[in-house]
C-alpha cells in the first residue's frame, strides 16, 4: 500500500512544475500520508480502507501545488490595506538606516538615546504590520487546508525574525560606531561585526531548535 500511496503521488504531480518547491512538498506529503496511513492501520482499519481514507484526507491536491506556486495561500488584501502596510514597512527600513547616524549628529548620551528611540520605532512598525496580518481559518480538515494553515504561520514567524534583524544589526552599527569614535579603534573595532553575526547564528539554531 506504501506503494501505492507513492503511486498516487507521482500521478497527482505529474503535471506539476519540476521545481525544488514542489518536489519538497511532494516528499513530505508522502510523509503524512504514510504516517496517517500507519496510524489508522494501528486503529484497526484494513489496508484498503486505511489506503481510501488517506487519500480521501488529502483534498484538492491541485490547489495544494498551487498554492506553493504563489507567495501565499491567502487572498490579497485590499489595495488600500495593502498599500498602508508597505508604507509602514518603508518608514521602519528608513528608521533602521537612520538609527546608527545618530550616534554621529548627536554624540554622547543623546545620540544613543535617539539611535534606540529609532530602532523601537522601526521595531514597532514590523511587529504591528506582522501582527495585523490576516489569520488563515481552515474551511475543512484536509491536508490542503493543514498546509494553508501553516504557510500562514510561517511567514508570520519569518516576519517577526526578519523585524528582530533589523533592530539587531541596527544596534550592532550604532555600537560600532559610538566606541570607534570613542576611543578611535578604527583598525580592529571591526571583529564587532564578526562577533555579531556568530551570535546571530547561535540565536538562528536556538530557535530552529524550538521548532
Amino acid at each position: 500500500m506504501i506503494d501505492r500511496i507513492r503511486a498516487y503521488l507521482e500521478h497527482a504531480f505529474a503535471d506539476a512544475p519540476k521545481t525544488r518547491r514542489v518536489e519538497d512538498l511532494r516528499e513530505e506529503l508522502f510523509s503524512n500520508l504514510v504516517e496517517k496511513y500507519n496510524d489508522r492501520l494501528r486503529q484497526g482499519m484494513s489496508e484498503e480502507d486505511a489506503y481510501n481514507a488517506v487519500i480521501r484526507s488529502i483534498g484538492d491536491i491541485d490547489e495544494l501545488i498551487d498554492s506553493v506556486r504563489g507567495p501565499s495561500p491567502l487572498e490579497p488584501p485590499p489595495m488600500r490595506e495593502s498599500s498602508i502596510r508597505a508604507l509602514r514597512t518603508a518608514i521602519a527600513v528608513a528608521l533602521y538606516i537612520m538609527s546608527p547616524f545618530m550616534v554621529i549628529l548627536l554624540r554622547g548620551p543623546w545620540g544613543i538615546g535617539a539611535m534606540f528611540l529609532f530602532i523601537a520605532a522601526a521595531t514597532g512598525l514590523l511587529i504591528y504590520n506582522s501582527m495585523t496580518k490576516p489569520h488563515y481559518a481552515r474551511a475543512d480538515d484536509t491536508i490542503v487546508e493543514e498546509f494553508k494553515e501553516w504557510h500562514v504561520k510561517n511567514d508570520r514567524q519569518r516576519d517577526a525574525l526578519n523585524a528582530f534583524k533589523g533592530a539587531y544589526w541596527s544596534i550592532v552599527v550604532g555600537i560600532y560606531l559610538f566606541v570607534s569614535f570613542l576611543f578611535g579603534i578604527w583598525s580592529f573595532s571591526w571583529i564587532l561585526f564578526i562577533m555579531a553575526a556568530a551570535v546571530e547564528n547561535i540565536i538562528k539554531g536556538v530557535v530552529a531548535l524550538r521548532r
